[in-house]
């Protein structure tokens, strides 16, 4: 009986403290916050709380809505033992008709974000595979060891391959698609879900806040700090540049830009801003080789019913597909465009605020200087740093493709840059010339970017009169013969690159033969013809070059890159 008394009262006692526990709720301003390339950012608050002893609840205010549960990090002191916490967007409670969370676009948001994650695998898988089935067309196709294999086998690998990597190339094209379909749905319910809870009701609601409720024990009474950090996917930034060149000297300044967006729901006020680049949305499971199995390709069976006779016959159906190799005679010029504007006007460097943390994995652009980024999902542009560049200049010119001249300047010792792919302005003495595109993802020493076209380069490709086709023995033979006129219109001398190409065969059916080249550089790999040239104002150059093809004439050629 005694027993049974002694544990009533422990119940007892134990319920009348839970009754007693206090609850506490402190403003946590944001402090500083790390933006990932892409989508994501980390959060970093402060909080202060004056604590009694025993169990009590904690009430953060001033989160974001979106935060990730399982990213949350809280330090406190020694003294204080976090029991549990929990994350919640909460609406004040003098407003009498609280609207209720949006479920259904919350629960189809976390879906979509499930269904990108397996699109991006996908990608990513087909992607490698289209490498490695690349990497084995070249090595089934470059090496002469295949002397034992008969054309018509040559023929079957090669139209097999062929439709392997188209498939590959149109199945990459349609998940991509509809990857960016999703996001874009995600980004539809995310401005639904903004406007709803900022619309404003007969009550003049007030505006919704994220909560961060902790629950803790504290060994003794006092006031205590708390810093807590977590990850939200609601924000996000993508690099741009300012390509800065003075004639005078030419001077070359790279200027770096982030264009940092938010849609967290908390409005950033003077927050400390670092721009990472790592992205947290991408897998970080290394990949793993699997064994590599060839078989020999057998043509598919298919049934075919005779007309003639009403019985179904068993046919092998095989297909002869023309020989690959690449020419191409349009004179059209190819120009890429940049829909987006940046800010090209002459800023102020914060260099002097900027800290570049580098680790292992990453780059953080650290500025210290205070910011406000509402939560609107408006792409805002933070200047990051200037730095000059050492920078060789160039004109080259590829004429089968484009009829005009570009300026290069070739960048030494980018490496040291922190550069990232990202669009670029081109800015010529402070006058805004166009837009360009950096990309750093490459493996030679010097980083080639295009500054634009010198219309004061005028350039001609035409067909030469030794172009004619005729038959010999059981061979077809292509004769073909091309004339390149450079002129320099300019006031100054001009060095220029001018670029060509001829046929590269891969089959042994096909003889390409190289014809004068008129002092050309060749690289017999990729069938690139080179001429330097040292232009004086006014001058003119004419280049001449010619090849033959020589193939069977009952077959025909087919082009491809």
């Amino acid at each position: 009986m005694k027993k049974w008394i002694f544990l009533t009262m422990i119940f007892l006692g134990h319920f009348s403290f839970a009754q007693k526990r206090d609850t506490i709720t402190t403003n946590a301003p944001l402090i500083s916050t790390t933006v990932y390339y892409g989508n994501g950012a980390d959060l970093h608050h402060q909080a202060k709380a004056n604590l009694q002893k025993g169990m009590q609840e904690l009430v953060f205010n001033n989160l974001a809505w979106y935060a990730d549960i399982n990213t949350f990090q809280i330090s406190c002191p020694e003294y204080v033992t976090i029991l549990s916490y929990k994350h919640r967007i909460y609406t004040p409670e003098i407003i009498q008709k609280p609207k209720p969370e949006p479920t259904k676009w919350l629960d189809s948001i976390k879906m979509l974000q499930r269904q990108i994650v397996n699109l991006n695998s996908d990608i990513n898988i087909k992607n490698e595979s289209h490498t490695k089935l690349t990497v084995l067309i070249e090595t089934n196709f470059n090496t002469p060891d295949k002397k034992n294999i008969v054309s018509d086998e040559l023929i079957k690998l090669a139209n097999y391959y062929t439709d392997k990597l188209a498939i590959l190339k149109q199945q990459i094209h349609e998940v991509t698609v509809k990857r960016n379909d999703l996001q874009d749905l995600i980004n539809t319910l995310n401005n639904k879900i903004t406007e709803y809870y900022n619309q404003p009701n007969e009550e003049k609601q007030p505006k919704a806040v994220g909560q961060l409720i902790v629950q803790v024990m504290s060994s003794t009474a006092g006031a205590a700090t708390f810093d807590f950090n977590y990850f939200t996917q609601n924000a996000g930034w993508s690099p741009s540049y300012d390509l800065r060149v003075k004639s005078i000297d030419n001077s070359f300044k790279i200027a770096y830009k982030g264009m940092v967006n938010q849609s967290t729901g908390l409005d950033w006020k003077g927050v400390k801003l670092s721009l990472s680049t790592s992205n947290p949305n991408r897998g970080n499971i290394m990949p793993i080789l699997n064994p590599l199995f060839l078989s020999l390709y057998v043509p598919p069976v298919v049934y075919r019913k005779n007309k003639n006779v009403n019985v179904t016959t068993l046919d092998k159906v095989t297909t002869v597909s023309a020989m690959a190799i690449t020419r191409t005679d349009s004179d059209d010029g190819l120009e890429m465009k940049y829909e987006d504007k940046g800010n090209t006007a002459e800023t102020e460097d914060v260099s002097p605020y900027l800290n570049l943390r580098e680790n292992q994995l990453n780059t953080n652009f650290e500025i210290d200087l205070p910011y406000d980024i509402p939560s609107d999902g408006i792409g805002y542009c933070v200047n990051i740093k200037e730095e000059p560049v050492n920078a060789l200049y160039e004109h080259v010119a590829v004429p089968k493709l484009d009829k005009d001249a570009f300026l290069l300047a070739k960048l030494t010792n980018w490496d040291t840059l922190n550069l990232m792919s990202g669009p670029a302005n081109i800015i010529l003495d402070n006058v805004f010339l166009g837009k360009t595109y950096i990309n750093p993802n490459i493996i030679t020493d010097t980083l080639d970017v295009s500054l634009g076209r010198d219309q004061r380069i005028a350039i001609q490709r035409k067909r030469a009169k030794g172009f004619k086709t005729y038959r010999k023995n059981d061979n077809k033979i292509e004769q073909h013969a091309y004339e390149i006129v450079v002129r320099n219109n300019k006031k100054q001398s001009v060095e220029m690159s001018v670029k060509d190409q001829y046929p590269i065969s891969r089959v042994k059916e096909v003889e390409v033969e190289l014809g004068d080249t008129d002092g050309a550089e060749i690289d017999a790999e990729t069938g690139i013809l080179t001429w330097n040239l040292k232009l004086k104002p006014g001058e003119s150059k004419k280049i001449k070059f010619g090849y033959q093809i020589k193939y069977p004439k009952n077959m025909t050629l087919q082009e491809s890159h």
